[in-house]
């Protein structure tokens, strides 16, 4: 036994430095040739020391390699753990096998005994650990195939509402109406898919003689402005496009409209579109819509850090009303915007700060722009100088009014606009450090009219919390 152990320590200290050694100079080849790839300029591949764990559909391998895997490991560390403490305790040297005594007998024997114990304990472990790895895998299984029925079954769903939502009949279509909503309800995965379908619905050709499709196509949209449904699990507002929607009497007062809602190239038409009293922050997109109600209402409306976006929209109806609106921090564009056939575009009484309302470019023909009894308060700090702008506008016959308006701290802007036969209206109109910018005005009358508004404006009393300002108009 002594000489097995003295030869077993032989060959460990004789073998032990080369084997550290070739492992060291293997690890330091590798990162060599990699430094050297990666100064070359080549694309050098590492592995991930934590790659993502996919889930197994069962264990792999015999329940007898499992067993014989763990009881070599375990003879493996047995050994290991044996020599060590002989090298600790300084490789004492065995006596003779006559020289132990029963008692000395009987502990070995116990020792050996221990040794086959541990070795049982080995094979159970390993086969309750098989058992809990099949365990699990199985467990696997039976949630993807608890997902996949629950995928089936909301596709089922899904498929059904949009089979009656195509339905000739319109009881049917109604009932398809109502499935698709509380489907995008219960299946936050496919909400925004289920409102898409919605809001496609919308989209397809409008019906003239039709009136029970008319009423369908009411209740989605009362259904989806109704709905507040937040986020999608992906963390994105669910998003409604109303693009080139064709709307009729439409009523969506006293509701909130942010960049979630897409007006881009609708159509409002009846006797009324109702905006009043709504809520309008970030940017709500109205972009080559045609107004043809007989009246638009954004009447009492807040436009708060809001952008609306009515470039190239037409106004053809009767009037378009923002009057008593609130616009703070926002921008109002009516770029390029069409007014004609005698619409009336108002902004009476209307309450502004750090605001731009701009008709830059935009086509008048008979129409009416009434800026009277508006107030435009000074900026906070100074920040933001309100602006409206109607510059290069393109007019005939049109009259612009700033009748009883008050404007603080702001720009208006008429330069290079054309104003033929048309009437500019500025009875009792107060500015206070305001410029009114009128340069290359068309025709001459109109331009001399603007100046004359400049000159015979009266200076407004300074707010108590600003300092006096200068009147500058030009």
């Amino acid at each position: 036994m002594s000489t097995t152990l003295a030869w077993m320590d032989r060959v460990f200290a004789a073998y032990w430095p080369p084997v550290l050694a070739a492992l060291v100079l293997f690890w330091a080849y590798s990162v060599i040739t990699r430094a050297l790839a990666i100064w070359a300029g080549h694309e050098v591949a590492f592995k991930d020391p934590k790659p993502a764990r996919t889930a197994k559909s069962g264990a792999s391998g015999s329940m007898a390699w499992a067993v014989i895997k763990w009881l070599v490991l375990a003879v493996v560390l047995a050994c290991a753990t044996g020599y060590g403490l002989f090298l600790l305790l300084g490789r004492p040297s065995l006596p003779a096998r006559n020289a132990f005594t029963t008692t000395e007998l009987l502990d070995l024997l116990k020792i050996g005994l221990a040794v086959v114990g541990g070795l049982g304990a080995v094979v159970a472990l390993s086969v309750a650990y098989r058992k809990q790895q099949v365990s699990e895998a199985a467990h696997v299984i039976a949630n993807d195939q608890e997902l996949r029925e629950h995928d089936k079954f909301f596709n089922e769903r899904y498929g059904s509402a949009a089979e009656q939502l195509g339905h000739e009949r319109f009881a049917v279509r109604l009932a398809g109406v109502y499935a698709m909503t509380g489907l995008a309800d219960d299946w936050p995965a496919g909400r925004q898919m289920c409102v898409n379908v919605l809001c496609g619905y919308l989209r397809t050709p409008y019906p003239q003689n039709d009136s029970t499709d008319r009423e369908v196509r009411q209740e989605i949209i009362k259904t989806l402005l109704d709905h507040v449904w937040g986020h999608s699990p992906q963390g994105r507002p669910i998003r409604m496009d109303f693009r080139k929607v064709q709307f009729e009497d439409l009523d969506l007062s006293r509701r909130k409209f942010s960049a979630e809602m897409d007006f881009e190239e609708a159509v409002f038409h009846g006797k009324l579109t109702n905006f009043t009293e709504c809520d309008f922050t970030g940017v709500v997109n109205f972009y080559g819509a045609t107004f043809a109600s007989e009246v638009t209402s954004f009447a009492g409306s807040d436009f708060r850090g809001a952008i609306a976006n009515f470039q190239r929209a037409q106004f053809i109806g009767k009037t378009v009303d923002f009057t008593e609106t609130n616009i703070v921090s926002s921008g109002l564009s009516f770029e390029e915007a069409r007014v004609v056939d005698g619409a009336t575009v108002s902004f009476r009484g209307t309450r502004a700060q750090a605001t731009s309302i701009s008709f830059e470019n935009a086509v008048m023909r008979k129409a009416e722009l009434n800026f009277s009894t508006v107030l435009f308060m000074p900026p906070d700090e100074r920040k933001f100088q309100s602006r409206i702008n109607l510059r290069q506008i393109a007019a005939v016959g049109t009259t612009i009014t700033f009748q009883d308006s008050k404007i603080n701290d702001a720009v208006l802007e008429f330069n290079r606009a054309e104003l033929r036969d048309c009437t500019i209206n500025g009875d009792r109109l107060v500015l206070n450090n305001t410029d009114v910018l009128v340069r290359d005005v068309r025709p001459a009358e109109a331009a001399e009219a603007l100046r004359e508004l400049s000159r015979i404006v009266r200076k407004a009393p300074a707010p108590e919390h600003e300092g006096p300002h200068r009147d500058e108009p030009q």
